[in-house]
């Protein structure tokens, strides 16, 4: 293990905004800028790789490797620090196979509710982690407390806004996530020329605006679009404590290739990763990147879905 002492600030009293927390890391840059963020706040950092999905990164700071079904492992390691923090941070390329996790005790004893989150869609997974995390007496926070100032704010962030044309695009889209959503299948839709054309399934946003690229150059689509723009929102209900709607540099690659011209974000309720990097692509690309205040908002902050 490396060490580093970092900083979160989800609660409300000073005391809570500085103790330790861990960061249960998963791929991209998420885990590493929560621990800075943690850091700034006067906090003390405890990251916690997945195996296989964990960026290199994690390794700069205090932190440790653990494999899937290693519950008990895990819960001793963060009471051994004195942890009563976490958060979720990072994606998942794929769900564990259930016959090959590498169960500890713990593991094998929370294995019913493991097995039955994984049942469903992602987001039930998630508030099926929070709750194992629940009843050990650790609390599960959102990243948006540990660095608020990932959050999209309302209207443009960086572009042009939106024209006419441009928000009854984002409208559609919009509503075409909210019904995604409300099945827990994704959180992203693209609209161009006044017509829903593609929304995210399991493949991710980066292959949804993948796919766009590739139906233009089937001849599918025009090859310059016309006002087409990708939305992001969170699910409604969604508990806001894990998987918020999400962009950072490599997003605004795709959607450049994807001949796209904008991506509207759930205001106050997605993440801008990498912000400087990601503002500053979108510039040179130009992009616009605009706060959409959804009408359907997920659920409080604080509660489960």
């Amino acid at each position: 293990m490396a060490g580093n002492p970092d900083k979160s600030p989800p609660a409300s009293s000073t005391d809570a905004r500085t103790a330790p927390i861990a960061i249960i890391a998963g791929y991209g840059s998420l885990p590493i800028e929560l621990a800075n963020g943690a850091i700034e706040a006067g906090a003390s950092p405890f990251l916690v790789g997945i195996e296989g999905e964990a960026e290199p990164a994690v390794e700069a700071y205090d932190h440790a490797y653990l494999a899937w079904g290693q519950i008990g492992t895990l819960f001793r390691l963060l009471k051994g620090r004195g942890i009563e923090r976490v958060v979720f941070a990072g994606g998942v390329k794929a769900r564990p196979d259930p016959l090959k996790l590498k169960l500890d005790w713990g593991g094998v004893k929370s294995l019913p509710r493991v097995l039955a989150a994984m049942l469903g869609g992602d987001n039930t997974l998630l508030s099926g982690m929070i709750a194992i995390f629940e009843a050990e007496g650790i609390e599960v926070v959102g990243a948006h407390e540990v660095a608020p100032q990932l959050l999209a704010g309302d209207g443009r962030i960086v572009g042009k806004t939106p024209s006419k044309a441009d928000r009854a695009n984002i409208e559609l889209a919009a509503k075409a996530c909210r019904a995604l959503g409300a099945l827990d299948i994704g959180q992203a839709a693209v609209a161009e020329a006044s017509r829903v054309v593609a929304v995210e399934g399991v493949e991710g946003t980066d292959g949804l605006v993948q796919r766009i690229a590739a139906l233009r150059l089937a001849g599918r689509m025009p090859t310059t679009g016309k006002n087409g723009v990708l939305v992001k929102l969170a699910k409604p209900g969604q508990d806001m404590r894990a998987d918020l709607p999400a962009i950072g540099p490599q997003t605004i690659a795709g959607v450049a290739e994807a001949g796209l011209h904008g991506i509207a974000l759930d205001a106050g309720r997605s993440l801008i990763l990498e912000r400087g990097d990601t503002l500053a692509h979108a510039r040179r690309r130009g992009i616009y990147i605009y706060g959409y205040r959804n009408s359907s908002p997920a659920g409080d902050p604080a509660a489960g879905s």
